[in-house]
């Protein structure tokens, strides 16, 4: 869950898409006053691992990605989990456990067939699924810049995200690879016929496929959520090598235990009480419901939430309800003076960042840290923090990615644009309360990427974000480019 609670983090946590297999709920390792728990959700660092803010053990754990086992190392920030284990939610820091299974599947791995950024779709096609790209999306280390202006087409990628209910994914990360391998693609079956059926706009053809998870003599069936693998491609054709049916969460669960779900919300029904699904399964509020970052108002379809609870038959009844932002504001500089571990805080460009336990820890400096935490970073650190303003009005970041980079003299800032006030220089704005210097060597843009006077693009950054890249001279960021675009479009 969301929770603003300043801690020291060695990590965090994990995320949503089916992976099959498992039985029942129960822990061999679990701790007096541990509950069962079935927990989906976005890895945030490692430590052993968070997921959803809660620190899990991993030491008993069979890890599994894409169906295999591996070592913990092989899991990266930003892919999506589903653990099984026991927690405990006695400690503020938003509770410990320990993992029976951790399983990461790759939403979608091929090769990037189109790249849409007009009209800000920020949208990649990879084996005929739409992939959106926004400020919640990490990438590997070898996408520059880390956006969707790093890729090209055919580029092979594997991806991790949120599945919507129209089929589009919500990249959670991406990771470029540097040589092709097996195509994956996860999603549910629609079209069935004989030996092919449609994920979104793939056919795919599994006439010499194996398949697992079905019952005996039973073929993929309409609605069926399915984990399909091969290695060729063409012609919107995906010739399948295996075929798995995905277990549900609840399926796995066994129907009993808490249950923490992250997804995008669908089907929703206003109430009262409000009921929807994320990730596609059925949840339930009620008048003790607790909404944490937004109120029930906030409820909308393709919403993120995490909903945490518990099962009555197949519904999700939810105890908690927290929003998830991206964050729209986002820092690049070198850390201002050491952290502040007991209060859970940073400065970057005199701004106070809290870190919290679902911050999206990740060191991608030239000699990365596998279990990264703030109390890896010191005073001159580069850092890339995004994140949203809390309390509002009040300046200040909660992060909900921080990233340690390559030491570098750039700086980057964005967020919302402020007018300049005297004494300030007639070149001079603000973006999130930090100086701006836009002098004539400034390369300015509108939000069409065209080219703007000083006095053209003033006049159009009022009510908009800014992002500007420069350079630091003192407590002024002297700017070598800036940019305008729409609130919400990150």
């Amino acid at each position: 869950m969301n929770k603003l609670i300043p801690t020291v983090l060695l990590a965090a946590a994990a995320a949503l898409v089916a992976c099959g297999g498992g039985s029942g709920m129960s822990s061999t390792n679990s701790a007096p006053g541990s509950v069962p728990v079935m927990a989906t959700g976005t890895i945030t660092g490692f430590g052993s691992i968070y997921v959803n803010g809660v620190h899990y053990q991993t030491t008993h754990a069979t890890i599994r990605k894409n169906g295999q086992v591996v070592a913990q190392s092989a899991l990266k920030v930003g892919e999506i989990a589903r653990i099984k284990g026991t927690k405990n939610d006695s400690n503020s820091t938003g509770g410990t456990g320990d993992a029976d299974s951790v399983d990461v599947d790759e939403v979608v791995v091929g090769q990037i067939d189109a790249i849409d950024t007009t009209s800000n779709h920020n949208t990649i096609t990879v084996l005929g699924q739409t992939v959106k790209i926004d400020s919640g999306t990490s990438f590997s280390s070898d996408v520059k810049p880390d956006n969707i202006g790093g890729l090209t087409k055919n580029d092979f990628v594997e991806v991790s995200g949120l599945i919507a209910a129209d089929g589009t994914i919500t990249a959670t990360r991406i990771d470029r690879e540097a040589s092709t391998g097996t195509l994956q693609v996860l999603g549910t079956v629609a079209g069935a016929g004989t030996k092919t059926f449609m994920i979104n706009a793939l056919t795919v053809d599994y006439s010499t496929a194996s398949l697992t998870g079905f019952t005996s003599g039973q073929p993929p069936a309409n609605g069926d959520l399915v984990e399909v693998q091969g290695t060729t491609f063409a012609a919107m054709t995906l010739t399948a090598t295996r075929v798995d049916k995905q277990m549900s969460d609840v399926e796995e669960a066994g129907n009993h235990g808490d249950m923490e779900r992250e997804g995008l919300i669908s089907d929703l029904k206003s109430g009262p009480p409000p009921e929807f699904s994320v990730g596609g399964e059925p949840v339930t509020t009620t008048s003790m419901t607790v909404y944490r970052n937004g109120t029930a108002a906030d409820l909308a379809n393709g919403v993120k939430v995490e909903v945490e609870g518990s099962l009555n038959g197949n519904v999700l009844v939810a105890d908690v309800v927290s929003f998830h932002h991206n964050g729209g504001i986002e820092l690049q500089s070198t850390v201002d003076a050491d952290p502040d571990l007991v209060a859970g805080t940073l400065k970057v460009l005199g701004v106070q960042i809290t870190v919290t336990s679902t911050t999206r820890l990740e060191d991608k400096s030239s000699m990365p840290v596998e279990m990264f935490s703030l109390s890896n970073i010191k005073k001159g650190d580069t850092v890339n923090v995004r994140g949203f303003e809390s309390p509002a009005g009040s300046g200040q970041l909660v992060a909900t990615r921080l990233e340690r980079e390559s030491p570098s003299m750039e700086v980057e800032v964005s967020g919302p644009f402020a007018a300049g006030m005297p004494p300030m220089s007639p070149s001079q704005f603000k973006v999130f309360g930090i100086t701006v210097d836009a002098s004539s060597t400034a390369t300015l843009r509108g939000a069409d990427g065209a080219t703007l006077t000083l006095d053209a693009f003033l006049m159009q950054a009022v009510g908009q974000n800014v992002e500007v890249t420069g350079q630091l001279s003192g407590m002024i960021v002297t700017a070598s480019e800036a940019r305008i675009h729409a609130p919400g479009n990150d």
